[in-house]
């Protein structure tokens, strides 16, 4: 097959993309294959903005040789497909993995595909059941702390938006992979070649449903509302894990020789408990507000004020922002087009809240997380689990002034109480927070939350966008608090196998320190279970 890069199509026209090449590169003979491999949009010129293709096609071999000759963009393609590692047949071993997010399932997989038969195990329910807890959360207030928008089957990021890109560069084609399962099991095509993929907050829990009934059917055993308590070891090795039921109390003991801890950025109660087992250190994280827009002000920002005039079918655009301060940076982080800011608490009397989108991305409003960096030096590195302790102090801060719910302000009353003097002219607020938001919300002073080093750097950051995005501040948007859990505030350490000090344990994944969202979580998990696979000797019992 022949690739042929940067392709480049305007928004304005209605062409089929493989009509398009082959009137474009002359081909008169059939094209027998043709796929898509990357689609971009290039919108820096607003008067034509532009799709941007890489595709792969077969064709008869003069015409293969006559593109490589004549274009410089196009070259000889082969198709790498990944391939799972395979057991030696007369191996056995008993492997628990606790936590159900992507770096957990996915592990899961790679495994069953090499015939083994995990079990697979979280604090929360299944995703049928948890989506009726989130979603009576949302309404009540009343929080289920082990089934709520951190813990459960599919793990946090299935009420997010549910974002694919990644800037992990793997030739092994794990990436591929993850993005073919999705699809295997209910999500759009067009993640395999969107720039920025992503599958939307209410197809995603069909695709986790969906892996988890092929996963049962290869013999992996899914235990649900059961939390790992504690485990035993004898010379250095893991022998077995202690479970608790989270309703019940009560327990019982899983024969273990490899344990995969996939544990989310949230299982604070198993940090406190590993503290003293295994390895961890601090790790440097992020914590602000999330930043409420009218989604055709962003798009009129992205693609010009007449853009509904001029194209047809663009999608809610997102944005990407940094800043750079004198100490520290300040950037977006999960920017959600046409979504909700959502109260993602796990635990009692502290808050804490996140972004999520559905597939269409049709709110109507655009969220995103403006984070100023924590770095090591703002941590005690004589206890590791002082970042924690960080996150949890400012989300009993915003519980408390939001009275339990979502505290909220506008941008220009956070300015005020913080006394900085600006030279912007605000608008009037339009932002209508029961359609923007999830969950409960009371407008307060959120200004005493944070300490000032940060509503310092979050106030210069946003004005500085203010600049990159005209009107971004002055259109006086609405802030929600706060998010504290863009990243895991430690790293489990591991050696070059995957292992712990205790050997046959695996910290993998987003909450052990090693991934930073759905794909690269769950591309850790794959390696993860490739490891075990290839490093079991024959007949290992």
């Amino acid at each position: 097959m022949i690739k042929i890069d940067n392709i480049k199509i305007s928004a304005k026209s209605n062409i089929n993309v493989k009509e398009f090449v082959s009137n474009q590169f002359g081909l008169k003979s059939e094209i027998s294959d043709f796929v898509i491999l990357k689609k971009s949009l290039d919108a820096r010129d607003k008067s034509d903005i532009k799709y941007v293709y890489s595709v792969a096609l077969k064709t008869d071999e003069k015409s293969e040789k006559y593109l490589l000759r004549k274009y410089k963009n196009a070259s000889e393609y082969v198709s790498k497909p990944y391939q799972t590692p395979k057991k030696n047949n007369d191996s056995e071993s008993d492997i628990v993995i606790v936590g159900m997010g992507p770096a957990g399932l996915f592990a899961a997989l790679v495994l069953s595909e090499a015939g083994f038969k995990p079990v697979i195990i979280d604090k929360g329910k299944c995703v049928e059941d948890r989506i009726k807890d989130v979603e009576s959360f949302f309404e009540s207030g009343k929080l289920d702390i082990f089934s709520n928008v951190q813990f459960g089957e599919g793990g946090a990021g299935t009420f997010s938006d549910g974002k694919l890109n990644t800037g992990i560069k793997d030739p092994a084609g794990r990436k591929e992979f993850v993005l073919n399962t999705f699809v295997k099991y209910g999500a759009s095509e067009n993640i395999l070649y969107d720039s920025k993929p992503h599958i939307g907050t209410d197809v995603l829990r069909t695709v986790i449903k969906n892996l988890r009934e092929d996963l049962i059917i290869r013999g992996v055993k899914f235990l649900f509302s059961k939390e790992f308590i504690s485990l035993n070891q004898s010379e250095g090795i893991i022998k077995e894990i202690t479970l608790k039921d989270v309703y019940s109390d009560e327990e019982s003991i899983l024969k273990c020789d490899k344990l995969i801890l996939a544990i989310g950025h949230s299982s604070r109660n198993t940090f406190e408990y590993l503290s003293d087992k295994l390895p961890m250190e601090t790790k440097p994280f992020a914590m602000g507000f999330r930043v409420i827009h009218e989604q055709s002000f962003i798009d009129k920002a992205q693609y010009g004020y007449d853009f509904e005039n001029i194209y047809e079918g663009l999608e809610p655009s997102p944005y990407k922002l940094t800043h750079q301060g004198k100490e520290r940076g300040v950037y977006s982080f999960c920017m959600c087009p046409g979504g909700y800011v959502v109260n993602a608490s796990s635990e009692d009397e502290r808050l804490c809240v996140n972004g999520m989108s559905e597939f269409k991305r049709d709110s109507g409003y655009a969220n995103s997380a403006i984070i100023v960096q924590i770095n090591k030096e703002d941590l005690d590195d004589s206890d590791v689990l002082s970042g924690m302790k960080m996150q949890r102090n400012i989300e009993e801060r915003t519980y408390k002034a939001g009275n339990g719910c979502i505290p909220v302000s506008e941008l220009k009353s956070f300015f005020e109480d913080i006394d900085l003097k600006s030279d912007l002219d605000f608008e009037e607020c339009n932002i209508n927070p029961d359609k923007a938001i999830k969950g409960k919300y009371n407008y307060t002073n959120i200004t005493r939350i944070y300490p000032d080093f940060l509503n310092i750097a979050f106030c210069e950051a946003i004005l500085d966008y203010d600049n990159i995005i005209k009107g971004y501040a002055s259109v006086n948007p609405l802030l929600a608090g706060t998010e504290t859990r863009s990243s895991s505030p430690v790293k489990i350490l591991r050696n070059e196998n995957f292992e712990s000090s205790i050997k046959g344990i695996y910290p993998c994944g987003e909450g052990a320190g090693y991934a930073g969202g759905i794909v690269s979580a769950a591309i850790d998990g794959m390696k993860v279970a490739e490891s075990i696979i290839l490093n079991l000797p024959s007949g290992a019992t």
